[in-house]
């Protein structure tokens, strides 16, 4: 598999905009109890490096910077341009978003709630691209769900942990939030897998070989997958709902290193498809 930027930038992208998206669903609660800037200030510069992260990845990608410009002028025409426009200039409010946070010592509910849809939208462009090439295995809707699943799944427990780090007097009622957020997440991929399983079997690749026969080979960490993202939401079920006010922030990160580790090998599966 020689995708690893591919998957890091798909991740990493995929999660600041379910971050964002938390962070503008939590925005007037968060104000009503605490000054927001305090709280989200830590998220935002995380967000931040992670979007860094992500499109230093998708540079090794491209193989150069300057490859993305001659793209961009398919912006329109080519999934690839598209994304590579709302990737770029979600990226660009990100940082805006967080240096004038930083600045102003407030934050901006409007700013972050374009940033979200500007996300939302990258996010689209980024799963339509695979939509349309040779590689039978993403022409569904599963593709859609998949990227989504990791937008609504990770972007909040993340979120919610590092929220947790530094303000702890309002992590409980932002714990119930990420929880509601990861149960949808999880519907959506597993849709997305029941949607695939139907299809699977007259599925061919390009090779020739069946995406049943690829997929065989990797059962056991398809399983771990599943086993990895479902006890971590109930574990996050369990401390969201559990009637003590004060939270275990060990079983948090437990949950968020078992929803990452997940994640990244439901991405890594999904890119065996094509390899």
């Amino acid at each position: 598999m020689h995708e690893w930027p591919l998957l890091l930038f798909t991740v990493c992208l995929s999660t600041c905009v379910g971050g964002f998206v938390f962070l503008g669903l939590t925005h007037k609660k968060l104000a009503e109890e605490a000054d927001s800037f305090k709280v989200m200030k830590l998220p935002l510069i995380i967000f931040v490096a992670l979007s860094m992260i992500g499109l230093i990845a998708s540079f090794f990608h491209l193989g150069t910077p300057a490859h993305a410009f001659y793209l961009i002028r398919g912006f329109g025409r080519s999934w690839m341009s598209n994304e590579i426009v709302f990737s770029g200039l979600f990226i660009l409010l990100v940082c805006v978003t967080a240096g004038l946070a930083l600045f102003q010592k407030k934050t901006n509910l409007v700013l972050i709630a374009t940033t979200s849809i500007v996300g939302l939208i990258a996010v689209y462009c980024m799963a339509s691209i695979y939509t349309v090439t040779r590689i039978n295995g993403w022409h569904s809707l599963n593709t859609y769900l998949v990227f989504y699943g990791t937008v609504f799944t990770l972007g909040p427990v993340l979120c919610a942990s590092v929220i947790g780090l530094t303000y702890k007097d309002v992590v409980k009622k932002i714990i119930k939030m990420a929880f509601v957020l990861s149960v949808v997440g999880i519907a959506i991929q597993v849709l997305g897998t029941i949607i695939f399983s139907v299809t699977s079997f007259d599925i061919q690749l390009i090779n020739g070989t069946s995406a049943v026969e690829i997929l065989g080979s990797y059962n056991s960490m398809i399983i771990a997958r599943w086993v990895l993202e479902l006890a971590g939401l109930a574990l996050l079920g369990v401390v969201a709902m559990d009637s003590m006010k004060k939270v275990n922030y060990s079983m948090i990160y437990l949950v968020l290193a078992a929803i990452i580790v997940g994640e990244a090998m439901n991405r890594y599966v999904f890119y065996i498809l094509g390899s």
